[in-house]
């Protein structure tokens, strides 16, 4: 959830649009973010009567896409509506004259601008068939699980994760705005730890790092809410999950960009826990990171640490690990956004991690959010579950904001295919929701504010829906929220310990929406069979 807006608006009107993820939350490169850094020409206003003939487009198409489609695939002209182009290539070629590249022919702006519109829809074309949905054959009851104490303090809940140990169930609750990570009681009745070592804390992962049979905590901390290419940026280590107020938190990387995922595992063998940290920074920042845990050494928490970046690239999300070619060590599957729109996977070789590409998306601006992985057709292997609905580069919803299942069949790339439609999907995570030994996918979305009472294709935009899986690889939608797409966090698990799967969003609102208190994490509760599975 760490999404970035380049759009010059005031703050307050903006803070959303620029903040999300995780989450993300990801600048739109467009164009080209690479290239001379000369004056630009003149670049004509929508609906200019000046505009270059289409003959003259023509003859430069070859250099229009040589330029645009250098450092990513080429533009498609529908991914925006016609009046948007102007704007879309002016902030491409923005992006091209702050770069150091000097080797790319440089087109006439207005010649990209003409390209582009001739060629882009009046506006984007919505399919209402590819909204259809049933009846859900299981009965979920909605209700707000914890409300913040203080009406002041507008939730950006960026993470939710289950609190493994201790005498009660709990949860943890990391809000990326007021910088509190909170551990819940289960039935949201109170708040059992309070912890405000971050200042943007996005993800809180729980690890044992020194190996002590206790929960550890480390946390990503963006360093700033709102985008900027920075230095502040840090990955946190909270030994025993910070339950002593006296032990100070651990700084294991800083001085790096906005900081957005970190995950654990084993990548040397070593009998230890190493971590790879995504470091989404924007536009100069960023890259992933793996930090080395070299074991017991004479330092105050007792550990060495080394950290070797291992992709440079701004705008990673998330950094699963997984043995994806079962060889025995650990690898790790990343999701980077930006211009790039790819998941790759980092195999772990003898001499170091090997780049293989899964998934490139055909677009820049496809608005990739977030990867899980799990076996979706349970045939022995790992798969991607992939989402791709970041709307706050440009505020616009697009027809090909979906759910996508990434199927592992034994070689590289994975094979896509589409799951479901959703404008502004944030996150989907798998689990089996009607108890029929099989996974279904729960997705939440999160759209601007403006953007939120929308309809597309005659539908009103879901907040939360379930795919049940109905035979291998086929499912069917169930909505269970719509019109308020506010979930930028998800969590599917046995809340209430009565058997079933419950399903937990993380509430993300613009400061300009709280009139009074807002719901930090609501609950769905499983109440199994409803009415319509018996009419089946």
């Amino acid at each position: 959830m760490v999404c970035s807006s380049t759009r010059g608006r005031g703050r307050r009107s903006t803070a959303m649009a620029q903040s999300l993820w995780l989450a993300g939350v990801h600048v739109l490169l467009h164009l080209s973010g690479c290239g001379p850094a000369d004056k630009p020409p003149a670049v004509l206003a929508p609906g200019s009567s000046a505009a270059q003939p289409a003959a003259a487009v023509a003859a430069d198409e070859p250099r229009i896409r040589q330029f645009c489609g250098n450092c990513h695939a080429m533009p498609h002209p529908d991914s925006f509506p016609r009046d948007r182009w102007y704007e879309e290539v002016r902030r491409g070629f923005d992006f091209y004259f702050q770069s150091e590249r000097t080797d790319l022919p440089l087109p006439a702006q207005t010649e990209v601008v003409a390209y582009f519109r001739e060629r882009a829809p009046e506006q984007l074309a919505w399919e209402p068939e590819s909204f259809q949905s049933t009846p859900s054959p299981v009965r979920f009851d909605r209700r707000n699980l914890w409300v913040m104490d203080d009406p002041r303090q507008v939730p950006a809940v960026s993470y939710l994760a289950p609190h493994s140990s201790g005498d009660e169930p709990a949860l943890w609750v990391s809000d990326m705005r007021n910088g509190n990570i909170s551990l819940l009681a289960a039935n949201g009745s109170r708040v059992l730890r309070r912890i405000e070592a971050a200042r943007h804390p996005v993800t809180v992962w729980p690890c044992d790092l020194n190996g002590n049979g206790r929960t550890d905590l480390v946390v990503a901390d963006l360093g700033s809410f709102l985008p900027e290419d920075h230095q502040r940026g840090r990955l946190l280590w909270l030994p025993d999950g910070a339950r002593d107020p006296e032990v100070r938190p651990v700084m294991l990387l800083a001085q790096v960009g906005r900081v957005a995922d970190v995950r654990s595992a084993d990548f040397d063998t070593d009998g230890d826990e190493d971590l790879v940290v995504a470091e989404f920074g924007w536009h100069r920042t960023g890259g992933i990171h793996v930090v080395w845990n070299d074991g017991v050494a004479a330092t105050a928490e007792g550990l060495a640490w080394r950290s070797e970046v291992v992709d440079g690239r701004p705008g990673t999300i998330h950094v699963p690990p997984i043995d994806l070619n079962g060889d025995g060590r650990m690898d790790f599957i990343a999701l980077i956004s930006q211009e790039h729109e790819t998941v790759v996977a980092f195999l772990n070789r003898p001499a170091g991690f090997e780049k293989v590409v899964l998934y490139a998306a055909p677009d820049p601006s496809y608005g990739s959010s977030g990867i899980e992985l799990c076996d979706v057709d349970q045939d022995g292997d790992i798969d991607v579950l992939y989402t791709n609905g970041d709307t706050f580069d440009s505020e616009l919803l697009k027809p090909y904001h979906a759910i996508r299942w990434l199927v592992n069949e034994g070689s590289y790339p994975f094979r896509e295919q589409v799951l479901a439609t959703m404008p502004g999907v944030h996150r989907a995570l798998p689990a089996d929701m009607d108890g029929d030994r099989d996974l279904d996918i729960v997705a939440c979305a999160l759209v601007p504010q403006k953007q939120r009472d929308s309809t597309v294709g005659g539908v009103v935009l879901e907040g939360v829906i379930w795919l049940e899986q109905t035979a291998s690889g086929r499912f069917e939608r169930h909505p269970l929220s719509t019109g308020a797409p506010v979930h930028a966090a998800l969590w599917v698990g046995d809340l209430d310990n009565d058997g079933d799967h419950d399903i937990l969003t993380g509430g993300f609102y613009e400061e300009e929406e709280s009139e009074g208190k807002t719901p930090a994490v609501i609950w769905f509760e499983n109440q199994g069979a409803s009415p319509a599975a018996s009419e089946r």
